[in-house]
């Protein structure tokens, strides 16, 4: 029959059971939430306050940012011609070298000076910190803080706490970042004062402008000085061939030939014409074809080039060039350098530099072409000149006039050429024009930047919790006390028979196993009453084909309430009408005796020893209807004496006599006792405290009952606290229900 109801009771709990475990663990979750919710909550307020004292001694630091505008597509590069920029003219390579300049020392030093940072106290901490850890003996620490405050160059020395302010700026205030793909800078400095902070974001978009216009200026100067030695050199030479034409013609007795003169004289003429003007262009493609071997050859910029530049080829690859770059740079910071596309477009820039070379190559062997033709013409009009001279029977001193002639010619058109030039740049350098302009000036912040408060705040606020959460589970993973039904049952494989709950006082005195009998007898409908007649049903109900009779009372450690838990057992049976019997077993402490006031009075000790009969070891107590059997006088050997076969005669003749028989035994841990008496009952009890039993010790408890496993009928949970329990109603499996349960029940129990 009790096969037959347990395969009943499995077969209609299974889809509950299946339901269960599903949402057991985010039911547990939340059961340890529910549970130290002050814990977690207030882990949180503690990392608030230590966030705000921190951002107390934080000084904040406010940011001012400027947009500086490098170059402006849209405007001619220069007053002399209208060209535009292309996107040949300004890449991403030219842009980060912008970015550098902004950040040069040059520009930090300038804005130093020009603002006086070498007395602010704010630039000047690291100096002193350096000084500090100098003075505690760490050399290395200050040498790190001292670094890089060398002088810009020997031309312009500066002080130390100028160079240390300069340090500070450019280091650790100021940033620069190019604003996408764009031709403007976004130039930000932080200060602890937010006046300072636009003063000096203003200071350095202004020095960076001034910087621009200085080094344009100087190129220009040195561009004037070059021409200026070039002017006069030519000069000189165009003054001394004109010298000494005159002085021959006067020699010779000479005069110019006009185009009147014969058929002879116009084609000499001419070919003097054209031999000029060959030598013009010889000269000017030697120059072209100098320049850019020079260029090449010393590794110059060969985009200074005319011929290069006017190439259209060149122009698409830079193009594409530009466009492959800005494409490998933005997957570069996206992916990686090892990413596939980024090799793959690596190697795409490889092939176009080699194609832009190969076509600055073409182009310089055209220009070496060039100058090879110009120079056979001219010799070609040479000897041509040479052969009509000759024809004419000229004399040598007309053929070295007209040899005169075209040398003046020559440096004539050359020295007009380079004072072109020399007005131009003389014009230009007259313009202060960089080219780069403030777009967005700074402006005063009027919040910090650092420390940004509200993140800071969120930040301890979501550390706090996680931190709060983690404790949590942490105590509740340290925590080995049993709490829920599902904790027993699943830790000790054994069902529970009941819960008998803690009866709290209002005064100092702690409630007796007597006051509990008491309360049981005055409020039969109380929860105590209930609790242990759930109990003492269940217990009979764990074999139902042969109801238990001699029932053992244990626990694993001392001070769990086994002995009160032994007496209200007895007392429940026989007020339901039983003919009960409680046996003090525990021949050590005496627990329950000392409950009927009988621990000095003879027991079972006397009984086993034969010193007096069974009955007259039996004491009846007239306020429960219990018939009692003290422990007795002490003894020496409890366990010998308790697996005696007395012992064993005596336990079958009180079960002729009695309907229940409740053994109050020893602790199974500390003593033996408990482990004898287990082999000569029905069934056995173990009492475990709410909240207190260590886990390991029920369980060694089982171990020491592991050979009369079929004996235990199951686990009497002690002084369980039913508020607190209504803590764990999303805890472990179907203890879900325990809150809402207790909850509703409790107005069905009557208080004493």
């Amino acid at each position: 029959m009790s096969g037959s109801l347990s395969s009943l009771h499995k077969a209609v709990a299974a889809p509950a059971e299946d339901l269960t475990l599903s949402l057991s663990d985010v039911r547990s979750i939340f059961g340890v939430l529910l549970r130290r919710w002050k814990l977690i909550v207030v882990v949180p307020l503690i990392a608030v306050l230590a966030a705000y004292g921190a951002l107390k001694l934080i000084p904040p630091l406010y940011k001012s940012t400027a947009e500086i505008l490098v170059v402006d597509p849209k405007r001619p590069t220069n007053a002399a011609d209208d060209r535009r920029l292309s996107t040949l003219d300004v890449d991403t390579a030219a842009m980060e070298s912008e970015v550098a300049v902004l950040s040069s020392k040059a520009v930090a030093l300038r804005v130093a000076k020009q603002l006086t940072l070498d007395k602010d106290p704010e630039f000047q901490r690291t100096s002193r910190l350096a000084a500090v850890f100098a003075r505690l003996g760490l050399p290395r620490a200050a040498a790190w803080l001292e670094d890089g405050q060398e002088t810009v160059g020997d031309a312009e020395q500066v002080s130390p706490e100028l160079d240390l302010a300069a340090e500070e700026l450019r280091r650790h205030r100021l940033n620069v970042e190019r604003v996408q793909f764009s031709y403007v800078l976004a130039v930000s400095v932080t200060s602890e004062d937010p006046r300072k902070a636009q003063r000096l974001t203003a200071a350095v978009g202004k020095a960076y402008l001034d910087d621009q216009l200085e080094a344009r200026y100087e190129a220009t100067q040195r561009a004037t000085s070059w021409l200026a030695g070039r002017l006069d050199d030519l000069r000189g030479r165009v003054i001394e061939t004109e010298t000494r034409i005159e002085k021959l013609k006067a020699e010779s007795g000479l005069s110019d030939t006009g185009s009147a003169g014969s058929v002879s004289q116009q084609q000499t003429s001419d070919l003097n014409n054209q031999l000029v003007l060959a030598r013009a262009d010889v000269a000017q493609r030697r120059a072209s074809y100098d320049q850019a071997r020079h260029i090449v050859a010393g590794s110059g910029n060969i985009q200074t080039i005319p011929e290069v530049i006017a190439s259209p080829v060149i122009g698409q690859l830079r193009a594409q060039r530009a466009e492959t770059s800005r494409k490998a740079a933005d997957l570069t910071s996206r992916f990686g350098e090892r990413y596939p596309e980024v090799i793959d477009i690596r190697s795409q820039l490889a092939d176009l530099d080699k194609t832009i070379g190969a076509e600055v190559s073409r182009i310089l062997d055209n220009l070496k072409n060039a100058y090879e033709a110009a120079l056979q013409r001219e010799r070609s009009l040479e000897g041509s000149l040479e052969n009509l001279t000759d024809q004419r029977g000229n004399s040598p001193a007309l053929i070295k006039l007209r040899e005169l002639q075209r040398v003046d010619d020559a440096n004539r058109k050359l020295y007009e050429n380079f004072l072109q030039i020399s007005n131009e740049i003389e014009q230009r350098s007259t313009l202060n024009d960089t080219g780069a302009r403030i777009i967005t000036p700074a402006m005063r912040p009027n919040e910090p930047s650092y420390p940004r408060r509200t993140l800071v705040f969120a930040l301890a606020v979501a550390l706090g919790i996680l931190l709060g959460v983690a404790l949590a589970f942490l105590v509740e993973y340290l925590d080995g006390g049993f709490k829920t039904r599902a904790q027993v049952e699943q830790t000790l494989g054994c069902p529970v028979l009941g819960m008998i709950p803690l009866i709290r006082t209002l005064g100092p005195r702690r409630r007796t196993t007597r006051d509990l009998l008491a309360r049981m007898r005055a409020a039969p409908l109380s929860a105590l009453s209930e609790a242990i007649r759930s109990a003492r049903v269940g217990l009979l109900l764990s074999d139902v084909d042969k109801p238990p009779k001699l029932v053992l009372v244990t626990s694993a450690i001392p001070d769990e309430g086994k002995s009160t838990a032994a007496v209200l057992f007895a007392a429940s049976a026989a007020a339901s009408g039983q003919r009960s019997l409680l046996i003090d077993c525990d021949l050590r402490r005496k627990s329950a005796s000392r409950t009927f006031e009988r621990s000095s009075q003879p027991g079972l000790v006397e009984v086993l020893a034969g010193d007096i009969d069974i009955a007259d070891g039996i004491y009846h107590d007239e306020a429960t209807g219990l018939d009692v059997i003290a422990a007795g006088s002490g003894a020496i050997n409890p366990g010998d004496l308790l697996n005696s076969q007395r012992m064993r005669d005596v336990l079958t003749q009180l079960r002729e006599h009695y309907d229940f028989i409740v053994l109050d035994s020893s602790p199974i841990l500390p003593v033996i006792d408990a482990a004898v008496l287990a082999t000569m009952v029905d069934k056995i009890v173990l009492v475990v405290q709410w909240s207190r039993t260590p886990r390991m010790s029920a369980i060694e408890a089982m171990k020491g009952l592991s050979a009369d496993t079929r004996r235990i009928a199951g686990v009497l949970m002690n002084k369980v606290d039913l508020k607190k329990l209504r803590a764990h109603g999303y805890g472990y499996g179907y203890g879900y229900h325990y809150g809402r349960y207790y909850g509703a029940l409790s107005k069905y129990y009557r208080r004493s």
